[in-house]
């Protein structure tokens, strides 16, 4: 086992978050481990959208449809 210790920097960490409410999840933890790897934990209330683009486009197509006046 190394005795040197991994180095993280706070702008790795930083970097990690950005990305992840970038992508539009919530962050509820942070977790760093001895090795320096750097575990970004989830809000676990958010439910994420299983529809795909084509199914909100044909939703949103349907949609529009039924509006116009005849």
């Amino acid at each position: 086992m190394s005795k040197c210790r991994h180095v993280f920097r706070r702008r790795d960490v930083v970097r990690a978050i950005r990305a992840v409410t970038d992508a539009g999840i919530s962050v509820s933890a942070v977790r760093i481990s001895p090795q320096g790897q750097i575990e970004v934990e989830t809000a676990k209330g958010q439910a994420q959208d299983s529809a795909s683009d084509l199914e909100h486009w044909l939703a949103n197509r349907a949609g529009a449809n039924h509006a116009r006046p005849s």
